[in-house]
């Protein structure tokens, strides 16, 4: 690991959710869930409030009449929140986490009545019927959010399984450059604030060039406040620069969460400092989840349908594979359908020392390679990946053929363990990059610096000893089919 590499794994271990200090467009009370004690006030408490942050630590919650009401209201569970509304038109959110609860200020923007909500949410409460409408679904995304929010940029972000991110749906204003098609490296949102979009249903920072507010807390560090799901969090230093970078003054982001997982993000720039208060995020995030509900309805009609096809040709293969004392014996009838069932070039069937193969496959040497490092991994009953040169490195002939693969095990009480293998031959592809991924590492009199990448212009990656990746719904086909063996054999 060198030096970037290790500055890296130290970014992706900060404690984000324990900065000590907020955003300056809201306030933060801080109350210990011991104690019903107020431990920590930001320092621009004073404002809100008008309470000295100094003074006020140390005090009841209950010696704010209002608070001590809301928070005997508040649910017990972690996550659990309640917001009000104060007579001086201050909003107030309460936010319980693992240690305390955080008291949220801020004042209510005056938005107007057209927000016409009801209608743009309607217009997402639907399953798209095929792959086009799809797309139109993530077209009226953002051109929801980007009339509910008014930024200036708002674009659809899809994670890919290595957490690269591709930018499929785009507005955006005419002079601005597009991102559209453009995919953003792992790095560019690490895997601590990946988690934290788990928990939260937006984020805003409205402007990259305000100071951050600190907590002040009488006996404890301010770094003891989690503020993990508070809306205030303040902002990573090197996230900073690398709006700055962009020359992004104010950023708001929706999660996509499907089946419980991160599958993207709705991220919106805007060229000057902007804020937007708790009803238009709210609106946004209504819009978000219901476009969340519509995909997921999508993805699972899909995956049904595969499962329908698979369960109408299954019976009858493994059926004349059961009929054979030796399952190999019976394999030649119904290989090739194997083989196209995941849409593979190549498919192998190995029990015990003996294979059988199908179509553009591995040598039966090369074959014994793979097989033995599959038998190597007990804990793995399904592997797929586009890249087998990661473990079968500097055999080009091997990878000719077989630069992708997805292969199951079944234990079969008469037949041992039984193992099926699928392969794609290399299928060379362009990546287009918002910059270079892989950015050289800056220095600063002859030392190694952690800073995001300066240049966001179309970069082209050609990508060899790859094949087309396995879909996730290949990848649940294949699942299927090892029950079946497990039924069957």
């Amino acid at each position: 690991m060198n030096r970037y590499q290790e500055l890296l794994a130290g970014c992706e271990a900060e404690q984000l959710h324990r900065s000590g200090a907020i955003q300056g467009w809201g306030t933060l009370l801080w109350i210990d869930a011991a104690n019903g004690l107020i431990t920590h006030a930001a320092a621009n408490i004073r404002d809100y409030l008008a309470l000295d942050p100094a003074q006020c630590c140390g005090q009841p919650a209950s010696s704010l009449p209002w608070l001590g009401a809301e928070l005997a209201a508040l649910p017990a569970e972690n996550g659990a929140s309640r917001q009000t509304t104060l007579p001086d038109g201050i909003e107030a959110r309460l936010l319980r986490a693992e240690h305390g609860v955080a008291v949220e200020l801020e004042r209510e923007e005056p938005v107007a009545d057209d927000l016409d909500l009801h209608a743009l949410q309607q217009g997402m409460l639907r399953i798209p019927a095929s792959e086009a409408d799809l797309q139109a679904y993530g077209n009226a995304l953002v051109a929801g959010i980007a009339r509910l929010s008014g930024f200036h940029r708002v674009m659809l972000y899809r994670f890919h399984d290595d957490w690269s991110g591709e930018v499929i749906a785009e507005q955006t204003t005419p002079d601005l450059g597009s991102y559209l098609g453009l995919r953003f490296p792992a790095s560019d949102i690490p895997a601590i604030a990946r988690r934290l979009y788990l928990i939260n249903d937006w984020r805003l920072i409205a402007d990259t060039r305000a100071a951050a507010v600190a907590l002040q807390g009488r006996t404890r560090a301010a770094d003891d406040v989690d503020l993990s799901r508070s809306d205030l969090r303040s902002v990573s230093p090197v996230h900073l620069q690398y709006l700055a970078n962009m020359g992004v003054h104010a950023s708001f982001s929706l999660p996509v969460r499907v089946a419980g997982q991160l599958w993207g993000l709705v991220a919106c720039h805007h060229l000057q400092a902007k804020y937007i208060g708790a009803r238009r995020r709210r609106a946004c995030a209504a819009l978000s989840s219901a476009y969340a509900l519509g995909l997921s309805s999508f993805i699972a009609a899909r995956r049904m349908q595969s499962i329908d096809r698979l369960d109408r040709r299954v019976d009858s293969i493994l059926e004349r594979i059961a009929s054979h004392d030796n399952p190999l014996d019976g394999i030649d009838s119904c290989g090739e359908t194997l083989r196209q069932a995941i849409d593979a070039e190549g498919f192998a069937m190995a029990i015990g020392d003996e294979v059988a193969l199908f179509g553009s496959t591995p040598a039966l040497d090369q074959m014994a390679q793979i097989d033995s490092w599959f038998l190597s991994r007990p804990e793995e009953p399904l592997y797929a990946t586009d890249h087998l040169g990661s473990i079968f490195p500097n055999q080009p002939v091997l990878l000719s053929v077989a630069s992708g693969m997805m292969a199951i095990k079944a234990n079969s009480a008469r037949s041992g363990l039984i193992r099926f293998y699928w392969f794609r031959p290399e299928e060379p592809t362009q990546i287009i990059w918002a910059g270079n991924p892989n950015k050289p590492e800056p220095e600063d009199a002859g030392a190694v610096m952690l800073s995001p990448r300066r240049s966001f212009e179309k970069w082209v990656e050609v990508r060899s000893a790859h094949s087309r990746p396995w879909s996730n719904e290949e990848r649940m086909v294949a699942a299927k089919f090892r029950n079946y063996l497990l039924r069957w054999l």
